[in-house]
């Protein structure tokens, strides 16, 4: 793996267009590559190295100091079907594409995927992993649920432990890369295919370095792999459904694939779709921090509480839909009540151990203490004696809260929950003091981008394929519509997308053609 410099010295001369169709002077470039790979993260690393692997000369350049991406954030899952015709039946069901509900999806589409998906396990342990299986589809009802397999590295399971098999990977192939170089703009410019067809194409990029913009030649394409817009406040504002949402991932994920693309008309699809969490967010950490008891409910006694300190869901179920919802609107205050929801707990969970990750889940540079008393002593975590003293310093309404409480403590002495339905984890809040911990609809990343078809290939507003530019990742996930299937969905769709757009790149498909199909 080489670090590379600009330099005067060109290696490719040609004519280019701007990327709003203005004419440009000609140029030299100041690099030339086969296939340039923006973003280094999962999907960044899957298609440098099947790009490699494939006979290109390949660049990665990368807006931060290092790699990983959102990837290194996450818990280190990553799905890979065992059967692809069940798998895309529930990727449907998860899409509601299934009734016709929700979204631009198509089976097809989804079978084209999954018989991708299906080989990540084996890709990996290729690439020097030790995956094993850990779980399946959330939704067990759901027709499918089953072959939409779950795995993890056994030696290192976490993000972490995915990132180091990557780069690793990426290191022993030599292949450069570039890093704080954000792509800037997109070249566009004429070019023939090998049958003969003229068109106008992505040619290259402009980088940003801090010794200047470098020039880029990618004379098979450019693959955007550099992740959501959940760190952008305006498109967060936007696109998603309530404000604020926070991110426990890269926070190099700032919207760049959609600014990139804006300059050759790049559709835009699914910019509502979320893999959704519920996550704790402080000024001092600009991270948010993925709430643990939430995710591994069976033994902590806490409750969920809206802006009415009233209980307003199963708070035992996939993170997904405990966080999404959060987003649901209550018309009688004509608010989202539950954004901004307290997290209510008791003694006894406090003293269990730390009731929020640390950030990254591999290679923290974010803690939480193990008793939770470095955040009650911040402020994170709000302490009272008394749920009706502890309603008070939370600003809701102390007789709604203790006849919450009440009835949930209730709940728990018959075995059943009156109100939600919750059978996991009933355990009673009657441990005092009482604690409350401000939580908020999270994101892993976002789950829309710019259009892409099965084949990775970006689409613009009229249909047809932007030639030579290819996405994946949390750029814009392909397999992400509705509800979130699985952990490590969307680092499944990083690594199969990856490789796809990497093929499809080094392929060289004509310059025409419809969004899909495509040549196989």
């Amino acid at each position: 793996m080489k670090a590379i410099t600009g330099g005067a010295g060109a290696s490719a001369l040609a004519t280019m267009t701007a990327g709003n169709g203005a004419m440009a002077s000609q140029r030299s470039w100041d690099h030339s590559y086969d296939v340039v790979v923006v973003g280094y993260g999962g999907a960044g690393a899957a298609a440098a190295i099947t790009a490699h692997d494939a006979g290109a000369r390949v660049l990665i350049i990368e807006k931060g100091p290092r790699g990983g991406g959102s990837t290194y954030y996450s818990g280190g899952y990553f799905v890979s079907p065992t059967d692809v015709e069940a798998a895309a039946d529930y990727l449907m069901a998860c899409s509601k594409a299934a009734e016709g509900q929700h979204f631009d999806v198509s089976r097809a589409d989804f079978v084209a995927w999954a018989k991708e998906a299906s080989g990540n396990a084996a890709w990996f342990r290729e690439l020097g992993g030790d995956p094993i299986r850990m779980a399946h589809g959330w939704y067990s009802d759901a027709p499918g649920a089953e072959s939409f397999a779950t795995f993890q590295p056994e030696s290192a399971p976490h993000g972490v432990g995915i990132w180091k098999v990557l780069e690793a990977a990426v290191a022993a192939r030599d292949i450069d890369i570039l890093h704080e170089a954000p792509g800037k703009e997109l070249v566009t410019g004429p070019i023939a295919d090998e049958g003969g067809a003229e068109g106008v194409a992505v040619v290259g990029i402009i980088a940003q370095t801090a010794q200047g913009p470098l020039r880029i030649e990618a004379r098979k394409g450019v693959i955007l792999t550099c992740g959501g817009f959940d760190y952008d406040e305006t498109l967060k504002k936007s696109y998603l459904r309530v404000y604020p949402h926070y991110s426990v991932g890269h926070p190099g994920n700032t919207g760049d694939a959609i600014a990139l693309t804006a300059k050759v008309d790049a559709a835009l699809w699914r910019l509502t779709a979320t893999p959704a969490n519920v996550c704790h967010k402080f000024p001092e950490v600009p991270v948010a921090y993925p709430s643990l008891i939430q995710i591994f409910p069976d033994t902590y006694s806490f409750v969920m509480v809206n802006a009415q300190g009233r209980r307003f869901v199963d708070e035992t179920l996939n993170y997904d839909a405990v966080g999404k919802s959060m987003e649901n609107y209550d018309p009688a205050s004509r608010s989202f009540a539950g954004d901004g929801a307290w997290l209510i707990f008791d003694e006894k969970t406090r003293r269990q151990g730390p009731v929020s990750f640390p950030l990254p889940i591999g290679d923290p540079a974010y803690h939480w203490s193990e008793d939770n008393q470095t955040e009650i002593d911040k402020g994170w975590i709000i302490k009272a004696d008394s749920i009706a003293d502890l309603a008070g310093a939370l600003g809701l309404d102390a007789a709604t809260l203790t006849a919450t409480i009440d009835t949930y403590n209730s709940d728990c002495a018959a075995g059943r929950d009156s109100q939600h339905g919750r059978e996991r984890g009933l355990i009673a809040l009657d441990s005092g003091p009482y604690y409350g911990l401000r939580s908020y609809p999270g994101l892993w990343s976002t789950g829309g981008g710019p259009r892409i078809d099965r084949f990775a290939r970006v689409i613009d507003v009229s249909g047809n394929v932007v030639p030579h530019l290819y996405m994946a990742g949390a750029a814009s996930p392909f397999s992400l519509a509705h509800l979130y299937p699985v952990s490590g969905t969307a680092i499944a769709d990083c690594f199969a997308m990856g490789r796809i757009a990497a093929r499809m790149a080094v392929a060289q498909e004509p310059l025409s053609g419809p969004a899909s199909p495509a040549p196989e």
